[in-house]
C-alpha cells in the first residue's frame, strides 16, 4: 500500500512538471522592443550578481532579507513566490526567526527573477543541495505560495504540493484553524 502511495505522489509530481515543461517550451516569447531593452540591461545586471555565492547579513521577515556576495556587494532581496506572515500576524516573528536560524552561516546561490518596485531584488536562494529557502519555509508552515508572484510553473507546483502536505500536517501557520494570507491581512489592515 505504501508503495503504490509513493508511486502515485511521484506521478502526481512528475505530471505538472512535465506539464509545465511544455508549456514553457510552446509559450510566446513575443515582446516589446522596450520590454527587451529592459531585459538585456537587467540580465547584464542579475549576471553581475549571480556570479557569485552569496551569505545572508540581515533577515527582516520572513520573506525579506540582504545578502553579500563574495564581491561584497549588499543586495535587498524579496525571496521570490512566497509570503510570510506580516507584522502583527500570528507567526510573523516565528517565520523571521526560522529564516534567521536557517540562512546563518551558509552560502546560496542566488537566482535573481526580477526586480520589483521597490528596487529590490526578487529571487531564490537555493543551498548547496539545490533546495529553495522558500520551499523550507513552505515545508515547516512559515509561508504561503503567493499565486500573484508565483509563476514559474515548476517551482510554484511544487511548493504547492509542500504546502499541502504542511497544511495537512498541521505545520507553523497551518496550526490555525483558517490562517489569514498575508495579502489579505494587508489588504484588510487598510
Amino acid at each position: 500500500m505504501c508503495r503504490i502511495k509513493n508511486i502515485l505522489k511521484y506521478i502526481s509530481f512528475l505530471f505538472p512538471v512535465i506539464f509545465g515543461a511544455a508549456l514553457i517550451l510552446f509559450a510566446d516569447k513575443g515582446e516589446s522592443e522596450s520590454r527587451n531593452l529592459e531585459t538585456e540591461l537587467f540580465s547584464e545586471e542579475k549576471s553581475l550578481v549571480q556570479k557569485n555565492k552569496v551569505r545572508v547579513v540581515t533577515v527582516y521577515d520572513g520573506d525579506s532579507l540582504d545578502v553579500v556576495g563574495k564581491n561584497g556587494q549588499k543586495i535587498k532581496l524579496r525571496l521570490y513566490g512566497i509570503d510570510a506572515p506580516e507584522k502583527g500576524q500570528h507567526f510573523a516573528n516565528t517565520a523571521r526567526a526560522f529564516l534567521d536560524d536557517l540562512t546563518q552561516n551558509h552560502l546560496y546561490t542566488l537566482d535573481v527573477q526580477y526586480k520589483d518596485k521597490f528596487d529590490r531584488y526578487v529571487g531564490v536562494l537555493y543551498d548547496e543541495n539545490g533546495i529553495a529557502v522558500q520551499e523550507d519555509l513552505i515545508r515547516n508552515g512559515f509561508a504561503w505560495v503567493y499565486p500573484r508572484f508565483c509563476d514559474d510553473v515548476v517551482l510554484c507546483i511544487g511548493w504547492q504540493n509542500v504546502q499541502d502536505e504542511a497544511k495537512s500536517s498541521r505545520q507553523g501557520l497551518w496550526q490555525e484553524e483558517n490562517p489569514i494570507p498575508p495579502w489579505d491581512f494587508k489588504h484588510h489592515k487598510k
